[in-house]
């Protein structure tokens, strides 16, 4: 089965079946091996074979779902982390460009391997290696514990996510660290009790006490707001394209790439990356991307070192806008190596959606009604 059959199975199952008790159940997890209430999406989600606004209108339209109300609003979150970050892009720079940490190198050792003197914790490092997936309030004990008990820098936890996770988006994964360290919401830290663990993980985690360091992360650096996203659209501007893996989404692309005399997609290797992937990961993502470029005659994978000589002659260039984050990095230093003019083609929705995301989730929410209307007549 295709990964966009998979994809769209998996909707359409979870829209049918379990979307209705999804508020309900959705803190719960049961285990990797065990049917949960949460829809599983996130890997397709993140590299667009799913399109959140599309999934929206499907609630609304083709399901017509009533009792879906937290769902919609877990995939706002995602839209309201990317504009945030996009409002905000010197965050991901502070981040990456963060070198001279301190933590004991022994116990950071012996948390990604699994060997702490903490049971749970060492089961979801094994999950998150085999899976490549954990489940999102899972995600959130990980975290805190990382922080809070082992006293590891959180930057280094948000990399070993990255590393690991198929779903390893940017933004949901960078700002969800920091959100649990209490950067994000300044001072409003991620801590959980045994007796969480215990009612969440269905009694998997049994344990007498939760302890935890006195920790106050400060932010290092200033974040100021900036505007440059909001000076793109999505009019063709070249007669050549480059586009990444993380918005494959063939029903709104399939009309605009054959416009084009080539579109060159580009898949960064670890050599070309600031955050090494797991070799599962970087085999989905090539997955994902060779199955894509069969729906097209004028699509070439391109590696990253052969762009410059496939680009020789062109100096005009349209991309798929990646957002913030490690390709965007790379077509950005390549741009300014190379004395290259890029436009960046990016979604009606996205730019309408991100302007409301320049403060608290709170006030995004207030604006959800507008981005419906939007969403609804695109």
């Amino acid at each position: 089965m295709s990964y966009l059959l998979k994809a769209q199975n998996t909707w359409e199952n979870f829209a049918k079946y379990k979307i209705n008790d999804y508020a309900k159940l959705r803190n719960f997890d049961f285990g990797p091996n065990k049917k949960g209430s949460v829809s599983k999406l996130s890997p397709f989600v993140t590299h667009r074979l799913l399109l959140e606004y599309e999934m929206i209108d499907d609630i609304k339209r083709k399901y017509k779902i009533q009792n879906s109300t937290k769902f919609i609003e877990e995939i706002f979150w995602r839209i309201y982390w990317k504009g945030w970050m996009e409002n905000r892009p010197k965050v991901w720079q502070n981040f990456i460009s963060e070198k001279n940490l301190d933590y004991d190198h022994e116990l950071y050792e012996s948390a990604i391997n699994g060997n702490t003197e903490l049971d749970f914790f060492n089961s979801w490092v094994l999950e998150l290696k085999q899976h490549n997936y954990l489940h999102n309030h899972t995600r959130m004990w990980f975290a805190s514990t990382w922080i809070f008990n082992l006293g590891l820098p959180w930057q280094l936890g948000a990399k070993f996510f990255f590393k690991y996770l198929f779903d390893g988006d940017a933004a949901s994964n960078l700002l969800s660290w920091r959100w649990v360290g209490g950067l994000q919401t300044r001072g409003k830290q991620y801590l959980f009790t045994s007796s969480n663990l215990r009612k969440y993980s269905n009694n998997r985690f049994n344990v007498e006490k939760i302890i935890n360091k006195q920790i106050f992360l400060e932010e290092t650096n200033q974040i100021p707001l900036e505007d440059e996203i909001y000076k793109n659209n999505r009019d063709p501007k070249s007669d050549y394209l480059i586009m990444f893996e993380n918005d494959l989404h063939l029903a709104t692309l399939k009309n605009l790439l054959p416009s084009y005399k080539k579109v060159f997609i580009i898949l960064l290797k670890n050599e070309q990356r600031q955050i090494k992937l797991s070799e599962a990961v970087l085999r989905f993502k090539q997955d994902l991307v060779s199955e894509f470029m069969k729906q097209f005659d004028n699509v070439e994978q391109i590696y990253s070192h052969s762009l410059e000589v496939a680009s020789k002659n062109i100096n005009e260039i349209d991309i798929i806008y990646p957002g913030v984050g490690e390709n965007y990095d790379f077509i950005t230093k390549f741009k300014n190596l190379h004395n290259k003019k890029i436009y960046n083609l990016v979604r009606e929705e996205d730019l309408f959606a991100w302007k409301f995301a320049k403060k608290g989730f709170f006030k995004f929410k207030e604006n959800i009604p507008k981005i419906n209307q939007k969403i609804f007549e695109t």
